[in-house]
């Protein structure tokens, strides 16, 4: 073979070969759209792609080491039309939780929220469950449940309901003192059926009132003993035994009778329950001398 042959053969041996090499560059890049598929001897692949349009050129430059389980790629620096990509710690929280070296808004530590003026949400099926106030304001911090707008730092729109699993749960109001350590708790007693207070829809007119119910719940503010029987009798002139009626269903065997005389200044009478009358509802009095005219008995009865 001459030189000239040789050189010849050789020649077309490289063309033959860039032919096949760009042959088969073909079947993997797209020349149209930009697209560089990826595949083994299977006939599905993996494609990149650029946009279709208004590409600005850069390049990618991948890491000189491989990665550790749970990393990711990172721009770390962009230097002119080249962004270098490094292996990076993933900032997300895992489902299955995440392990972090130290909790809290500081330097090097973790948390769970947002870290600008925007408000934190929890939703449920897309629909808001809780909020976490981010916005600058009188109410950053403020947690709603059910609300997006809280007006004090835990505002519930729902019912709130305190599970037991044995000793009753209980509200408890801590002693206002910096340092203390005491509390006011307010629980539930063991019950057959719920029950529901309504509070009354003011403040009392006075001092010294109190809290009474109805049965269905309904609070009101009244003057203590204003539920018990009372009443002023006017006795039968120049007597010394009365019989007060106070109503049938008033008096039991209980019942404690608290009967004193009004009369003018001066005058000193002894006064005495001699008889309780359940069946009938009436009181028996016998005074130490007979009353006048003027002469009143009041009287009371209280139902422990």
């Amino acid at each position: 073979m001459t030189r000239s042959t040789l050189t010849t053969t050789c020649f077309l041996m490289t063309y033959f070969l860039m032919a096949i090499v760009g042959l088969q560059v073909g079947y993997g890049q797209s020349q149209t759209t930009g697209t560089l598929h990826l595949r083994n001897a299977q006939a599905q692949s993996i494609s990149l792609t650029a946009p279709e349009q208004g590409v600005t050129p850069y390049t990618l430059r991948l890491p000189a080491e491989p990665a550790v389980g749970g990393q990711s790629l990172t721009v770390s620096a962009v230097t002119g039309s080249i962004a270098e990509l490094t292996w990076a710690d993933s900032p997300y929280w895992s489902l299955q939780g995440s392990s972090i070296t130290a909790g809290g808004t500081g330097a090097d530590e973790q948390f769970l929220g947002t870290a600008n003026a925007q408000d934190l949400v929890l939703a449920a099926n897309s629909a808001e469950v809780m909020r976490v106030v981010g916005v600058a304001g009188p109410t950053q911090g403020y947690i709603g449940f059910g609300t997006s707008t809280p007006q004090a730092p835990y505002d519930f729109t729902n019912t709130v309901q305190l599970s037991s699993r044995g000793p009753a749960s209980e509200i408890r109001f801590a002693e206002p003192a910096a340092a203390g350590t005491e509390f006011t708790a307010i629980r539930a007693g063991e019950q057959t059926s719920s029950i529901t207070y309504t509070l009354p829809a003011s403040v009392p007119s006075q001092n010294g009132y109190v809290l009474s119910t109805t049965p269905t719940g309904e609070l009101s503010w009244v003057r203590p003993f204003n539920e018990s029987p009372m009443g002023v009798f006017t006795p039968t002139p120049n007597t010394w035994q009365h019989t007060i009626t106070v109503g049938v269903g008033v008096l039991t065997s209980a019942s404690v009778p608290v009967v004193t005389l009004m009369t003018s200044p001066g005058s000193t009478i002894g006064v005495t329950v001699t008889g309780i009358d359940a069946a009938s509802g009436t009181l028996q009095v016998e005074t130490s001398v007979p009353l006048t005219a003027s002469d009143r008995l009041a009287w009371a009865i209280f139902n422990p």
